[in-house]
């Protein structure tokens, strides 16, 4: 797995951490060792299990199934990197070809200190899986690529589904929060090591990512954000995530908003309610009209990108409630 190596080329850790999905890491990892690269690095795979079992060539670590969450199986997997620059994907990602080359090109910078890389679906992603992508989830998601009409960006959105730091700078953060069970932690390491200095976006050093591809799946992926998102405001590591951005990305208070407001129409409450929504699948279909002419999607996503983001920001709310009353 060590390719080519030299001086002028810094050594790599490749994490992966892993649960419930022995199939999917098994291949990237496969597809990790056949990599045709510049750079000399190992892979780290850290996974959740019950039922250890090693896989040849990579160092190996399991731990027990006890859910602590994202951030304890990354700090598992921090300790023990031993290249200067570690990079994270997740195990059910495709890497593209050129990946880590294109990924790791800009630390020929002294000054950069993170790099996000671009993420797309696989071959065969559905309609839905599609809007997922093209409303910019995950990692921007297609939504981001086209943003960034295809050259680097900077930026201070790092998420650890296909990204790089220094060793020394996520050492210097204190590595991941391991208190943000629901995740988000991705998200506060990046705010602080871009302190340190330059994070950029790469949009062509690319991975595809499976997509949910339905509305079940991602109204509960949902809801763990909105967990996540409580989780870094009550942190307090970041000014820019307060309660004040929740209650304006809030679907339900917004909502609220408009109910206050019904003693001043005369038209009966379902015609005013009936006006919101209209309202919001057009703000909608104006926002991301852009990213599916651009895409590859079925007119299939152009359809329902309204009702999958009306989806996606309604469980977020529920996500919000169930963690502010947990505690």
């Amino acid at each position: 797995m060590l390719l080519k190596s030299g001086s002028e080329y810094p050594t790599i850790s490749i994490l992966i951490c892993s649960r419930d999905r022995r199939s999917d890491l098994e291949k990237i990892v496969h597809d990790l060792k056949l990599m045709d690269t510049n750079h000399k690095f190992d892979v780290i795979v850290v996974e959740e299990t019950n039922d250890s079992l090693p896989i040849k060539g990579v160092l190996y670590m399991s731990h027990p199934v006890k859910n602590f969450g994202f951030p304890y199986a990354r700090n598992l997997s921090i300790a023990q990197a031993t290249g200067e620059i570690m990079v994270f994907v997740d195990d059910d990602c495709q890497v593209k070809e050129g990946w880590l080359d294109k990924l790791l090109r800009p630390f020929k910078d002294k000054s950069v200190v993170g790099v996000q890389g671009g993420v797309v679906v696989p071959d065969g992603t559905n309609a839905v899986g599609w809007t997922e992508s093209i409303l910019g989830f995950p990692g921007g998601g297609f939504k981001r690529i086209i943003e960034s009409g295809g050259t680097v960006q900077d930026t201070i959105e790092i998420s650890t589904l296909n990204s790089a730091y220094r060793r020394w700078v996520v050492e210097a953060v204190g590595g991941f929060n391991s208190r943000l069970k629901w995740g988000g932690e991705d998200y506060l390491l990046a705010k602080k090591a871009c302190r340190y200095g330059k994070c950029l976006f790469v949009p062509d050093a690319l991975v595809a990512h499976r997509a949910r591809g339905d509305l079940s799946s991602i109204f509960n992926w949902f809801i763990r954000r909105g967990r996540a998102e409580i989780g870094v405001v009550r942190s307090r590591e970041y000014a820019g995530a307060n309660w004040g951005s929740i209650f304006r990305n809030s679907l339900m208070l917004k909502l609220f908003a408009v109910s206050m407001l019904f003693p001043l129409f005369p038209a009966p409450v379902v015609y005013v309610l009936f006006t919101f929504f209209f309202f919001y699948l057009f703000v909608q279909y104006f926002r991301y009209l852009s990213a599916w002419k651009k895409s590859k999607a079925p007119f299939e996503s152009l359809l329902i990108i309204p009702f999958v983001k009306l989806t996606m920001d309604f469980a977020a709310d529920v996500g919000h409630l169930k963690e502010i009353f947990r505690g």
